[in-house]
């Protein structure tokens, strides 16, 4: 029997048992967990995957325990197979939101978290085949919860799929041969999944769908306030009468609830950092919850930040992480010298930022370091564009007139079949406002072209060439919104040239900055194949 016994030890630990995919098997399942309960005498049992497999099945199984002829050893608490309301097996449709269907025998709902047995249980039905399958609003719920001031965390974390790079930050020569042995492991799972495992600080994550028992050493989570603790991710087998596959996990744990200012246990000697990338934008959070754009993000201090004697520009600068202004739920990667995060009103679905951490006007005063991360995000997101079947078209505009001014790339999907015309557009609405430009070969470094900074607008095609404009060629006003207004024409969308006009409106049970947050979420997904910071 696995758990953290080290935490509050002078509380009674709660003895649970969390099953894998039933599938109907409810005879199979509760014989043998009657045998464990007589011996061990456990609080509740837990089940993750598919639950009731064919509905009219179930039905027919579910009738002696319905009618009273048998007993459910413990109090049996389940997941739905889908999110979809329209597709809820029969028994579910009229308790969407959870409730009982059997005497002790209990639908959880969508997505939410509950006090069970004195545990806070984390649940997330849906999942067995695509993201689609997931609660939208029961997602945002959650997320919207994990911000609130004081939360810590749940105990136990059942999700029916598996959370997607679960295997990140292990050596795959260490894996089993017999680890779904016919299945590419960097597939296997869902990303929000993931990313929901850190946002709700789970100790312990369940999961099935794959018939396969596999415990994963456990991982650290990011700090929230004073806590830190580990989290522990087993996938469980489907029921079966043969014991080849584990499909029962017992679990003796100290509610959170009980554990603040209690000594943590000694990390386990295979404990690694967390898989997802999530982590690094929570650990970048204040305060107890996840962090939103109202709070004051803080960042720890560099060396290279420190020495900066205008510090107090960074509390004015939207992009600074240290800045009351700083929207955290855009963020999509971090890495030790910048960030990736969605544009504010993003001209397409991925549309990205590329910004260093520490407040720099322009790409030309970047640091060797800084430079390196960079680069290292716009090769990636290239990558991930590319698989996507769109060119990446890169720009920067530095205008050099404000102290807040911080260098952000901005980098846009484009479809193969109008990438081609990005040149001709870009030249062509430039020769109307009087700007002209200066090509450069492909693998030109900007830097080259300057003895000093100056103002300026730099594309980079989808062919890797550049197009150079230098503000002082022109002597107009140089007009602010060009860069995006000839991105927003090559996609064929002018109007969306307007930013304002691309921010999501609120809608019930999502304020703008939730949705953000999934904007941000949808290139966290995307991404994460091609991530530097997870990749190397």
């Amino acid at each position: 029997m696995s758990g953290d016994r080290g935490l509050g030890d002078d509380r009674p630990p709660q003895k649970i048992l969390v099953a894998g995919d039933v599938r109907g098997q409810f005879d199979a399942l509760f014989t043998r967990v009657t045998t464990l309960n007589n011996k061990h005498g456990f609080r509740c049992l837990l089940c993750v995957g598919n639950f009731l497999g064919d509905a009219d099945a179930a039905d027919a199984a579910l009738a002696p325990y319905r009618s009273g002829e048998h007993a459910v050893p413990l109090p049996t608490y389940f997941l739905a197979p889908t999110a979809d309301t329209n597709a809820l097996p029969p028994l579910l449709a009229s308790i969407q939101d959870g409730g009982e269907i059997s005497p002790g025998i209990f639908y959880l709902g969508q997505a939410g978290i509950k006090q069970i047995q004195g545990l806070q249980l984390g649940y997330i039905s849906g999942g067995i085949g695509t993201d689609d399958t997931l609660p939208v609003d029961g997602l945002a719920k959650l997320r919207h919860h994990a911000k609130t001031q004081g939360f810590r965390g749940v105990d136990v974390l059942l999700t029916n799929a598996w959370p997607r790079g679960c295997f990140r930050q292990l050596d795959e020569t260490s894996l089993s041969a017999d680890l779904l042995p016919e299945r590419d492991l960097h597939n296997v799972g869902i990303e929000t999944l993931a990313e929901m495992a850190v946002v709700l600080r789970a100790r312990y994550h369940f999961c099935g769908n794959e018939n396969q028992f596999w415990q994963r050493p456990p991982y650290r989570l990011p700090r929230a306030g004073l806590d830190t603790h580990l989290c522990r991710m087993v996938a469980l087998a489907a029921v079966q009468p043969d014991k080849k596959q584990r499909w029962l996990h017992a679990l003796s744990l100290v509610p959170i609830a009980h554990s603040r200012g209690a000594p943590q246990p000694a990390e386990p000697a295979d404990t690694t950092n967390c898989p997802y990338p999530y982590a690094n934008t929570l650990a970048a959070s204040s305060g107890t919850g996840v962090g939103t754009s109202e709070q004051h993000v803080q960042k720890k201090q560099r060396t290279e930040f420190v020495k900066d004697p205008r510090s107090w520009v960074a509390q004015q600068c939207w992009f600074c992480m240290s800045s009351p202004k700083f929207e955290s739920q855009l963020v999509a990667s971090i890495s030790d010298e910048a960030y990736v995060a969605i544009a504010k009103g993003p001209l397409v679905q991925l549309h990205a930022l590329v910004l260093p951490i520490t407040h720099k006007a322009n790409s030309l005063e970047l640091s060797e370091a800084e430079r390196k991360d960079v680069e290292a995000y716009v090769a990636g997101l290239r990558r991930c564009f590319s698989a996507r079947g769109q060119q990446l078209v890169r720009f920067e505009r530095f205008v050099g007139n404000s102290q807040f001014e911080h260098m952000h790339l901005q980098l846009v999907p484009v479809p193969n079949e109008a990438a081609m015309s990005t040149q001709q557009i870009i030249e062509r609405l430039g020769a109307n406002v009087g700007i002209t430009f200066e090509l450069l070969p492909k693998g030109t470094q900007l830097a080259s072209k300057f003895n000093k900074p100056e103002p300026f607008l730099y594309f980079e095609l989808p062919s890797g060439e550049g197009l150079l404009h230098r503000h002082a060629s022109n002597p107009r006003k140089h007009p602010l919104q060009f860069a995006r207004e000839a991105v927003a024409t090559v996609l064929g969308t002018p109007r969306k040239a307007d930013w304002k006009i691309c921010m999501p409106c609120p809608v019930p049970g999502a304020t703008v900055a939730e949705q953000e947050q999934m904007m941000a979420d949808e290139l966290k997904a995307a991404f994460a194949s091609f991530d530097p910071t997870l990749t190397q």
